[in-house]
């Protein structure tokens, strides 16, 4: 099974809160996590490291986050069969996690496309989007697909967007098959799961 567990971030938070949420995560990440720009990014990534760890707790994993692991293209993982990822846009937070087989997620805020994006689609999946009477939502809908999948692959924007078709469900990279599964968490947001094994996907709001 995949388990999905998403959050909200409904305000900024203050120095008391921050310090608490931050109690829970390594010194290596939290200076990292520091590092960011502004408040709002630091809120997500400290959420990012605690839907882990809650989907650690899930799966009855004695591990910490102290033991994370990045392959070359920086992607994190542990070295247990477990694999997860984390996605976040405007206020929410996303992050999945399965014992079988490999997983990617990505969620975007739905909004206008003010650019040209025939770089990063192919000729169908332009084709498909252009079609639809929302062609916005439409581009962050295969926008999704096409991030998650290259996360469950493991290479991330390492992979040029151009050599993956996410028109279908499945998609074939290498010799190993991946399903992509649409989730819907909020009606202003597009998400989607990339997995490597069909199994049943499982979404939960919760609090961290």
């Amino acid at each position: 099974m995949i388990i999905c567990y998403h959050t909200t971030i409904d305000k900024p938070w203050n120095g008391s809160e921050l310090e608490q949420k931050m109690a829970l995560v390594p010194s290596a990440l939290k200076e990292k996590i520091l590092k960011k720009r502004n408040h709002s990014d630091i809120q997500l990534s400290v959420c990012g490291n605690l839907l882990i760890l809650e989907l650690l707790k899930h799966f009855k994993l004695d591990l910490s986050l102290d033991e994370l692991l990045y392959n070359p293209y920086h992607r994190p993982y542990f070295n247990v069969t477990f694999d997860f990822n984390v996605s976040h846009a405007g206020n929410r937070v996303i992050c999945c996690a399965t014992t079988r087989g490999k997983v990617g997620i990505d969620i975007e805020l739905s909004g206008p496309v003010n650019f040209d994006y025939d770089n990063y689609f192919t000729t169908t999946e332009q084709q498909n989007i252009r079609s639809k009477k929302d062609p916005d939502t439409e581009f962050f809908k295969y926008w999704t697909r096409k991030e998650a999948l290259l996360k469950a692959i493991g290479t991330g924007v390492y992979t040029p967007l151009l050599t993956m078709d996410v028109s279908e469900d499945i998609f074939t990279y290498k010799g190993e098959t991946y399903y992509l599964s649409p989730i819907d968490i909020d009606p202003a947001y597009q998400s989607c799961i990339a997995h490597t094994v069909k199994q049943e996907i499982t979404v939960q709001k919760v609090m961290v």
